[in-house]
């Protein structure tokens, strides 16, 4: 038994990405890679490990829960939880020593007294909340804040970040604004003699568009994987596509003119049409919203999908594809021949943005690794 559809991930592509930011950083300047949501749908362990071959400094994830796969993975290398855990997560993230978001004192007071209990101390990274409203101590709060968490034994800070909102946009008022308030603070903190070890705030889109934000490491998620945010800006071109996503054909169909195409009659032949079946459809991850205005390649050339994707497949006008047969590849995501089709495309065909994109493929769907 096979799967109907292949992600191939590029761990080759992946490192140079890494070393092309890390070409991008001043002397003394970390990386973390991002591997939160099962490396955006990739396969944490491998990225993981292929990340920590080629220097990372830590890992970031979402949940203890991912924390500890990479744990039992054998993976060793220091990682954050970047998402403020549950009280009932943090018997296990002391366990396995994983660094923890924190955002309040009382989260810190539980994570004391479960540190204290297990003879261990736990390091923690205190978020600032300079714009995002989400987590995170309030800006003009977080001084005394982080004081009141020193005074819990067991509990080190060992890092202090922030996020940005919108990064994603070049010479951005609101994020220029972001980096001032946070090194404003991170003055007050030296001030106050409030000890940590490194502050970060660049994520993906602030590696490239905000030089001035890299501080001590950087978060380097999205554009690791060879994607942007939206539209690819000429400065990070050099950035190498990790992911390809191909099917193939399983049945070609001559329709008439007039000819309805799946559910809803959405889309009808305007003549006689040769039409693919590409068993591939919203339960693998390939979205509904990209009924009738998603491409696919085939044979290099590209093919429109008609009518709506449904749970298990879709169809697509293979009709200018004159030598085209069951058993063709079909890409989804990446090139052939001298076509592609991009994440970021799909994204914007599908009014949402590539992380959905991304992480949305789903586990039915085979994963590969080129070494």
């Amino acid at each position: 038994m096979t799967a109907t559809s292949t992600l191939t991930v590029d761990l080759l592509s992946y490192s140079k990405n890494l070393e092309n930011i890390r070409g991008r950083l001043p002397s003394g300047c970390d990386i973390m890679a991002v591997v939160k949501a099962d490396a955006y749908g990739l396969g944490a362990v491998p990225i993981a490990k292929r990340a920590i071959e080629v220097g990372v400094a830590m890992l970031g994830v979402a949940s203890v829960a991912e924390g500890a796969e990479l744990r039992e993975a054998g993976i060793e290398a220091p990682i954050l939880v970047m998402v403020q855990p549950r009280q009932d997560d943090l018997p296990i993230a002391v366990r396995d020593k994983l660094r923890l978001t924190l955002s309040d004192l009382q989260t810190a007071e539980w994570l004391g007294d479960v540190a204290r209990k297990a003879k261990s101390v736990a390091s923690v990274h205190c978020e600032i909340d300079t714009g995002m409203g989400r987590q995170g101590f309030a800006v003009e709060e977080a001084s005394q804040g982080l004081s009141d968490v020193t005074r819990i034994s067991n509990v080190d800070i060992e890092g202090i970040f922030t996020h940005f909102a919108s990064a994603d946009i070049a010479e951005d008022p609101f994020t220029e604004n972001q980096i001032r308030s946070f090194r404003q603070l991170l003055k007050q903190l030296d001030k106050d003699g409030i000890p940590y070890e490194a502050a970060h705030a660049a994520n993906s889109a602030a590696i490239f568009n905000y030089p001035q934000s890299y501080f001590d490491m950087v978060r380097a998620g999205l554009c690791s994987y060879g994607v942007w945010p939206g539209k690819r800006p000429d400065n990070v071109e050099s950035l190498e596509r990790v992911v390809t996503w191909e099917s193939s054909i399983v049945l070609i169909r001559d329709m008439p003119g007039g000819a309805s195409v799946s559910y809803g009659r959405t889309y009808r032949v305007p003549g006689p049409t040769k039409l693919a079946a590409v068993p591939v459809g919203y339960a693998d991850g390939y979205r509904v919203a990209l009924s009738n205005r998603g491409d696919v390649l085939v044979r290099g050339q590209r093919c429109p999908v008609r009518g709506r994707v449904t749970m298990n497949e879709m169809m697509v006008d293979v009709t200018d594809v004159a030598d085209a047969v069951v058993g063709d590849k079909v890409t989804l995501i990446g090139r052939d021949g001298t076509g592609e089709v991009t994440v970021e495309e799909l994204a914007e065909r599908a009014n949402t943005i590539p992380y959905e994109i991304i992480t949305g493929i789903g586990a039915a769907v085979a994963r590969e690794y080129r070494l």
